[in-house]
């Protein structure tokens, strides 16, 4: 087994040569893979949005129980699918079943708010996604370069903004009031959301020209999953903040 000295990619098998045009990973095979953890997320997220009247009506609390249950289940799928590559495949559908309930929540309540930003969010998302998966196959943004340090720099950012804000928010709250700071802080969190991307494109790309083997594949597709999620939450919490800045 050859392992790569990147922790990112540490915990990801090589397939040995014999095998390797059978059982090594492929940029099809994580294609499919991740449009099967976005199709769940998807369709759990129809049903949630389709049932929420129901439940808010006969069991509300329920409904924020199951939503904070959710985001747990989901984070710890998550760093079990990401240390693991053979459970990556079941951490990864129950992350993408666990991210249904919340954003098929989040996405219903916005739009009772504003119509057509539930849709309007996620063409944005594609878009930015198609963007920048162009953007890296033609070389602009391959590792080395001015966007790579940048990707680093700005996960760094992110972490002490995060930080910071959580602690002034505790002492002033009116901050979270103030919608132009807020505009700009989630403008920044969706940069550095997009900006990841590219260490998803990175891993895609070892995974294959290293022969490694097809569990790497769900490892893979759900690092991306979990990308392109976030960067769908950032833009419709972003488009939330500028809807409501206009209504003022």
């Amino acid at each position: 087994m050859i392992k790569n000295q990147n922790p990112v990619f540490s915990k990801i098998e090589v397939g040995t040569t014999h095998y390797q045009d059978v059982d090594a990973a492929s940029y099809k095979g994580i294609t499919i893979k991740t449009a099967l953890l976005l199709g769940v997320t998807v369709l759990v997220g129809i049903i949630t949005a389709y049932l929420l009247p129901t439940i808010l009506a006969n069991n509300p609390a329920g409904l924020y129980v199951a939503l904070v249950v959710s985001s747990i289940v989901g984070f710890i799928a998550i760093l079990v699918g990401r240390l693991s590559s053979r459970a990556s495949k079941y951490a990864g559908v129950i992350y993408s079943a666990c991210q249904g309930l919340f954003l098929g929540t989040l996405t219903a309540i916005a739009e009772a708010y504003f119509e057509g930003i539930g849709s309007l969010a996620i063409f944005s998302t594609l878009i930015i996604f198609g963007t920048m998966l162009v953007l890296y196959a033609v070389g602009v943004l391959r590792k080395g370069n001015f966007f790579r340090k940048m990707a680093y720099g700005m996960t760094f950012g992110a972490m002490i903004l995060l930080i910071f804000t959580s602690i002034f928010g505790l002492f002033m709250p009116s901050i979270y009031s103030n919608l132009p700071l807020m505009i700009g802080l989630e403008a920044f969190f969706l940069i550095y959301g997009v900006v990841t991307l590219i260490f998803n494109f990175d891993e895609a790309t070892y995974v294959v020209e290293s022969g490694c083997t097809k569990d790497a594949e769900w490892n893979v597709s759900l690092g991306l999953t979990v990308s392109i999620l976030y960067i769908y939450v950032e833009i419709l919490r972003l488009l939330i903040l500028i809807f409501m800045n206009n209504d003022n």
